[in-house]
């Protein structure tokens, strides 16, 4: 059977040379080699987010991190922002955890607004607030600059988690400028590598704060890894092939150049939105708010989504559908990480093809 070529929201298109990179012996986890590639890796995290807080490489999914970023950091009560599927969850995990926990529920296909976040926070009966910048199930990327501006000036004892899993290396996150305080991602959307491995940042602020906090446990500790990071290992054996995918990517990420690289990514979920709309679609995320990296479009044409999924199989291609309830009545079209223009325009030539016929 013939692989399809993904243009899903993860995973994402993965090439032969990134596999191909990511296929070398194994070199042990407490060796120096280990620790040189490493080294290189953060800094090229670092330059990619524009940050100079400390980063976590871990062999797992970017959920995890999700229980980490609380855990580290909820003495009062965390405010979750909820306007779609991963927002939800994350919620769930921080009540399943018995913390204080409330949301600011949103219709899925709106935005994080500041003046809900800022209305809450009032209250005083927070210590942290916890968001997803690009909603994979919607396709609504928060503005993150009004965000900040808010937390920053009137709120700066405020503890902020991002969930950047979807936007993360595909739209750029000037990290320290923000003032983020958490932030994480999984390999297997922007960054365009297999799924199993994330990246996180963060700062001095939340790492001193969770020093203080009892009942953090050993493996989701940020305090575990500090001298891990100071040596340039992990904590635990890494997964060793991400570490050369990840280091092959930045080295690909340098070569096309920061702005170049977002610059690509504005480009193609522009032409996704401009063909969604010829076609009498309508564009599922609130005007202004339209993610970077993926497009989710509602289906106002009724066009037979199954088919049309078959059809781009037949063709080499997995086409994505809605997600959750969603599912029947929106599709999802992914331009992140190794998907170019050129691929993009193959895809929806394609596409028209299998709607005329």
């Amino acid at each position: 059977m013939k692989v399809p070529k993904l243009f899903i929201p993860g995973p994402t298109h993965v090439t032969d040379e990134i596999l191909s990179a990511m296929s070398k012996k194994q070199i042990g986890h407490r060796t120096p080699e280990i620790s040189r590639i490493i080294e290189e890796i953060i800094e090229g995290i670092k330059n990619l987010l524009y940050t100079e807080n400390k980063i976590l490489l871990m062999s797992n999914p970017a959920s995890a991190l999700w229980e980490m970023g609380t855990n580290n950091s909820v003495n009062k009560g965390v405010l979750h922002a909820v306007n779609g599927a991963f927002s939800k969850k994350w919620l769930k995990i921080s009540k399943q955890y018995n913390y204080h926990s409330e949301s600011i529920d949103y219709d899925w296909g709106k935005a994080i607004k500041v003046e809900d976040i800022d209305k809450l926070l009032s209250t005083g009966k927070f210590d942290v607030f916890a968001m997803v910048h690009n909603e994979t199930s919607t396709g609504v990327m928060s503005n993150l600059e009004e965000i900040s501006n808010l937390l920053l000036n009137k709120y700066p004892d405020i503890i902020w988690l991002v969930d950047s899993v979807s936007s993360m290396a595909g739209t750029k996150i000037e990290i320290d400028k923000l003032g983020i305080d958490y932030i994480f991602s999984s390999t297997q959307k922007a960054w365009g590598l297999p799924a199993g491995f994330s990246v996180c940042a963060f700062s001095d602020k939340i790492y001193q704060k969770s020093k203080k906090i009892p009942g953090r446990g050993y493996y989701l500790n940020l305090e575990s890894y500090d001298k891990s990071i100071r040596k340039n290992q992990t904590l635990t054996t890494p997964s060793i092939p991400h570490l050369y995918g990840l280091k092959y990517v930045l080295k690909k990420i340098k070569e096309e150049g920061l702005e170049n690289r977002w610059d690509r990514h504005i480009s193609m979920a522009q032409t996704t939105r401009e063909w969604a709309l010829n076609h009498g679609q309508k564009l599922f995320p609130e005007k202004g708010y339209e993610s970077n990296t993926l497009t989710c479009i509602e289906n106002l044409k009724i066009w037979d989504i199954n088919n049309i999924n078959e059809k781009f199989l037949e063709r080499g291609f997995r086409m994505d559908r809605g997600y959750g309830i969603l599912r029947t009545k929106a599709f999802r079209i992914s331009h992140m990480g190794n998907i170019y223009m050129d691929d993009l325009i193959e895809y929806l030539e394609i596409f028209d093809e299998i709607i005329k016929n």
